[in-house]
């Protein structure tokens, strides 16, 4: 295990970021592939946060888009879930939790529970602020089989989190649920806890709101290294294109996990290996597709596998083999493809094109 010195103390969680928690197939080989990598269950689409480089705080964004509010039902959560038995092998993750915040769905240990029984994955995780959680929701969440929580922090004071997230915490409550989380959890099931925060903030159309000094640094590192399985502090980059204009293809040299990355993708991978399912049955190719430009199908009229396998989204792969990414307007200004991972499909394109239409 990784440790790293902080002033007067040594630290036993693992610093990495997620992005490289496991070893992972080549992309290029793997396509087209009759399994999904990991399908993303938003149960919930609402939150409590407004961080600021978020589209959940561009409230006139969400309103000209219909951005629709609300939760999982748990019938829609297992019909899903059991539409994933129908793929000939076991999903890799099953993740809980993007547009929204999963922990406001008073159903969420549950499902868990009920996915895990259903043992169509290898693993369980969720993504959530961490605001609440404490001593009940801490043990609903391992005792319903959770393996892998990734709690996104906001900033390292209750001052920090009004200016960010425009949401009034108590944090050192804050840091203490997250230490009964991981007591709990030490005795109890199979969880592994990922803590991490960005290195700075910025408005979605506006200036920095603060970037982390080497003090901050250190001290996230001391408060967290302790209490969490893996931390890591992130590189924040624009990924949402439809509300951060004239910032989406800033593409630095190295993306949000410190990965090499390159000026601009002719073909984006996350439409070759995920499936994003939102609260109302709405399927996206794209975890990223908060406006549902570029919906494949509705798993409330067709199996999760039929829409994986469907002409919809392979229409769409097919155009971006084709290098037609720049001609789809959701995905034309979208800089994920570069900054948020490392998968590059570009030199098997002509392959992979073969491949997918025969």
């Amino acid at each position: 295990m990784e440790e790293k010195n902080t002033p007067g103390s040594k630290i036993n969680a693992v610093i990495k970021p997620r992005i490289h928690h496991q070893k992972k197939q080549k992309l290029e080989d793997a396509v087209p592939l009759k399994t999904p990598f990991s399908v993303h269950i938003d149960v919930c689409s609402l939150c409590n946060f407004k961080c600021s480089f978020c589209f959940q705080a561009d409230v006139l964004g969400k309103k000209e888009k219909g951005f629709p509010h609300g939760m999982m039902k748990m019938d829609l959560f297992k019909k899903t879930v059991d539409d994933l038995k129908s793929f000939p092998e076991k999903i890799k993750k099953i993740k809980i939790g993007n547009h929204g915040e999963p922990t406001l769905h008073p159903l969420l240990p549950k499902f868990i529970e009920y996915a895990r029984k259903s043992n169509v994955s290898e693993m369980i995780e969720v993504f959530t602020n961490g605001s609440k959680l404490g001593p009940k929701l801490n043990k609903e969440l391992v005792d319903s089989g959770l393996q892998r929580i990734n709690i996104s922090l906001e900033g390292l004071s209750s001052e920090r989190y009004l200016k960010v997230a425009g949401a009034k915490i108590n944090w050192e409550d804050f840091v203490k649920n997250i230490k009964d989380l991981y007591d709990y959890s030490r005795n109890k099931g199979d969880l592994s806890i990922y803590v991490k925060i960005v290195n700075h903030a910025s408005e979605l159309k506006g200036e920095t709101i603060f970037s982390m000094n080497d003090e901050e640094k250190d001290y996230f590192y001391k408060t967290f290294g302790n209490i969490a399985d893996e931390i890591y502090i992130e590189k924040i980059v624009p990924q949402w294109a439809e509300t951060q204009e004239g910032k989406q293809n800033e593409v630095d040299l190295t993306g949000m996990y410190d990965q090499k990355t390159v000026r601009y993708k002719k073909v984006c991978p996350f439409i070759f290996m995920y499936l994003h399912i939102n609260h109302d049955g709405i399927v996206s190719p794209c975890t990223l597709d908060w406006p549902r430009d570029v919906a494949i199908g509705n798993v409330n009229k067709a199996s999760a596998s039929e829409i994986w396998h469907g002409k919809t989204l392979k229409d769409l792969q097919i155009a971006q083999l084709e290098g037609k990414r720049n001609e789809i307007p959701f995905c034309k200004d979208c800089s994920a493809p570069m900054v948020c991972v490392e998968e590059n499909l570009d030199e098997h394109a002509e392959k992979l094109l073969n491949k997918i239409r025969t």
